[in-house]
């Protein structure tokens, strides 16, 4: 397989240094991407984006939409990842920003594949780990530690009549061992993942039928040096959470762990928007805190946390489901930065979002014009925005 080389820019413009939002996908003359992207993915320092687009005009040479692009530092062309045949998809970029993951789907083979690229080199490697039980690596995000040593992967029955579902491993790149992190489980979606800088825990949903017919999903955080697995999502004295719970966010260090509910048992007290909320787990201490909106009927989306998980983001939605925009949260003191001012200062609506470790730069993808003064279609594009 052939990839596009890419190369880092000996040296790159940071911009301004005034909060502002750029749009990246945009093609070399400035004008909008002609098909919607989003996913974007950050690096640890805000530098490194990468992101899926169906646009053909980004980059030269571009004949059909479903592939990966990176922007290698502020200032810096972007670069598609290209495999012969193939279409790409769901980035995920180390905390160094060195290495990316991505996976790939032959429409000839019918075939899907995940890659680790070394973005400095270009160079990149399918994933083929020898696996046990007659499982074999295949789609799904693929996150990776910070110095590209562990990524974690999904793996499914090569036999489709097999009725097991699939399970979440981590493969240990220098020695080429595989752990299992996940028990296989029809239920589990094995979509969602989340994994610490240096490697060592990985948190996950696992599908679940548990004590109510609303509760397909739970949060658990697995330990690969001490193999304890904890459940994040049970209430204040222990009891399980009574409906679905989504999108586990590990912060760096690993101390803390973010994820969205509907259930309104797992914190006291009555929940005023019966609806989605963001809670945050303190993997050391055991606290669990809802992070609402800013009115008692807000719901709240989203739950990235920087390196420490001192600080949030927090996409809120209003009671009718108007979006009020990305704000970073300080989790300890409550203060908020608002991410997506319009050019007119009032938040526009987001989608998925991503934040660097120290929080100085978030990315995010929205279909609203008015992000920036030349965005006034409806094609999803994306941002990102520098907060210092």
């Amino acid at each position: 397989m052939v990839l596009t080389a890419l190369a880092l820019p000996a040296a790159a413009d940071d911009g301004a240094s005034a909060p502002h939002t750029e749009r990246l996908s945009v093609a070399p003359d400035g004008t909008g991407g002609n098909g919607h992207s989003g996913s974007p993915v950050v690096s640890s320092d805000g530098r490194v984006v990468a992101f899926v687009s169906q646009a053909t005009n980004l980059v030269p040479d571009t004949t059909t939409g479903g592939n990966v692009f990176v922007r290698t530092a502020p200032g810096a062309a972007l670069r598609r990842v290209s495999l012969p045949g193939e279409t790409t998809s769901t980035p995920s970029l180390s905390a160094s920003g060195r290495y990316l993951t991505f996976a790939s789907y032959s429409t000839a083979t019918e075939r899907t594949s995940v890659h680790v690229m070394d973005v400095k080199s270009g160079r990149t490697e399918r994933l083929a780990p020898s696996l046990p039980d007659g499982y074999a690596v295949s789609y799904g995000i693929a996150p990776i530690s910070g110095n590209g040593r562990y990524v974690a992967f999904v793996a499914r029955p090569t036999d489709d009549s097999d009725p097991r579902g699939c399970r979440i491993h981590v493969l240990d790149r220098f020695t080429e061992r595989v752990h299992q992190v996940s028990r296989a489980s029809r239920r589990a979606t094995c979509q969602q993942q989340s994994m610490s800088a240096d490697g060592r825990k990985i948190a996950y949903q696992d599908g679940y039928t548990g004590p109510s017919d609303d509760d397909q999903g739970d949060i658990l955080v697995h330990d690969r040096r001490t193999g304890r697995t904890v459940k994040a999502d049970t209430t204040h004295d222990g009891a399980p959470a009574e409906q679905s719970s989504v999108s586990p966010s590990l912060s760096a260090d690993g101390s803390t762990v973010s994820f969205a509910s509907t259930a309104r048992n797992l914190v006291p007290g009555t929940d005023p928007n019966d609806g989605w909320n963001v809670f945050v787990r303190d993997l050391r201490t055991g606290s669990l805190t809802r992070v609402d909106g800013h009115a008692p009927t807000d719901l709240v989306v989203g739950g990235e946390l920087s390196a420490d998980g001192s600080r949030m983001l927090v996409n809120i939605g209003n009671a009718d489901r108007q979006p009020q925009g990305l704000w970073l949260r300080d989790l300890r003191t409550g203060q908020e930065t608002l991410l997506s001012p319009g050019t007119d200062g009032k938040p526009v609506g987001v989608g998925s979002t991503a934040l660097s470790a120290d929080a100085s730069t978030a990315v995010f993808d929205s279909y609203y014009p008015g992000l920036v003064p030349d965005d006034t279609n409806w094609i999803g594009d994306v941002f990102v925005r520098y907060v210092r």
